[in-house]
């Protein structure tokens, strides 16, 4: 009978200790794998597992427009959104037909560059040069490429309706047309998978280029009327396909996305390790370099977490800028 008890309670134990383990996963929702956001979910996924003992799996999605609705229900515990989904998710705004009441923010991860790619030997070299050509539209996985590709298109004073488009799920999908030669210019992420493999694609043509967006006051104001975001020269570099030269293209804030749920300990903890571990984040992914741990915070219209604030006034960086 002592054995029995004894084997019962161990296998009480042992049952209580998987269950507690199965809870304690946390899920990074990311865009599909090859992106950048998933390549940087990876990257703070392994952090989290290495400094802080979670465990986290990261869950690749179509895009932000599927994952931050999960993201608000609490059936996913993290991600990373650009500024632009960030505040019409909020909101129930543009794109998202819902509101996201639960969405908080916890920390600005890295500023996202965004430009518009074409074959090396195209004619076409600045954004105004592509009035009248073909681009990927539609972006119905991921709805924010549309708010992103119009801003682009708006520091050289062009809507939609001054291009040609080929219907596509994403922007990510947008840059595999262009190197199959099916659109004249794709809109995309400078460093991701997607214009790696169409520099390959393209290699008969030279491979992929970036083109130069106008930096000036006009251009820029034409810009914010659509995104928060800025000009930012790009310098060639390894993981920098396409930039050939110092370029300029467009440059927002990503988030490091949780919701209401999470408990202030763990945001807290994860924040903290986030700020304290500039170097091991760039050594996973490139884009982190952007990465800026004296300024983590930015006022755009969406609550910050809890956990988040605690920390980011302990350090001085509260309340944020706008």
């Amino acid at each position: 009978m002592r054995i029995l008890v004894t084997f019962t309670a161990a296998a009480a134990l042992a049952c209580a200790v998987s269950t507690a383990q199965a809870q304690d996963v946390r899920v990074i929702a990311s865009n599909p794998q090859g992106s950048i956001f998933y390549a940087s979910s990876v990257v703070i996924g392994k952090l989290m597992d290495e400094k802080l003992k979670m465990q986290v799996r990261v869950q690749p999605t179509a895009g932000t427009s599927t994952f931050i609705p999960q993201l608000d229900r609490g059936e996913v515990d993290f991600g990373l959104t650009n500024v632009d989904d960030s505040q019409m998710s909020y909101k129930g705004e543009g794109n998202f037909k819902r509101p996201s009441p639960n969405l908080r923010l916890t920390a600005i991860a890295f500023p996202l560059t965004l430009g518009v790619m074409v074959p090396n030997d195209s004619p076409i070299k600045t954004i105004g040069d592509l009035k009248g050509k073909t681009l990927p539209w539609g972006y119905n996985a991921q709805t924010t490429g549309r708010v992103l590709q119009q801003a682009v298109l708006a520091s050289a004073g062009l809507t939609m309706d001054d291009v040609k488009t080929v219907p596509t799920q994403s922007l990510f999908s947008g840059v595999d047309l262009l190197g199959e030669g099916k659109v004249d210019a794709a809109t995309i992420s400078v460093g991701t998978g997607q214009g790696q493999q169409a520099n390959v694609k393209l290699a008969s043509r030279g491979g992929v280029r970036f083109i130069n967006m106008d930096a000036s006051p006009e251009a820029v104001a034409r810009i914010r009327k659509l995104l928060p975001a800025r000009p930012f020269v790009v310098q060639p570099a390894a993981h920098a396909v396409g930039i050939h030269g110092a370029t300029t293209i467009m440059a927002y804030n990503i988030f490091f996305t949780t919701n209401d749920k999470m408990p202030d300990d763990v945001v807290y903890n994860v924040v903290k390790m986030l700020h304290e571990n500039k170097e091991e984040l760039v050594k996973g992914q490139p884009v982190f370099r952007g990465f800026d741990p004296k300024a983590m915070t930015e006022e755009i219209g969406v609550p910050w977490h809890p956990g988040a604030i605690k920390f980011y006034k302990e350090i001085g960086q509260w309340p944020p800028k706008g």
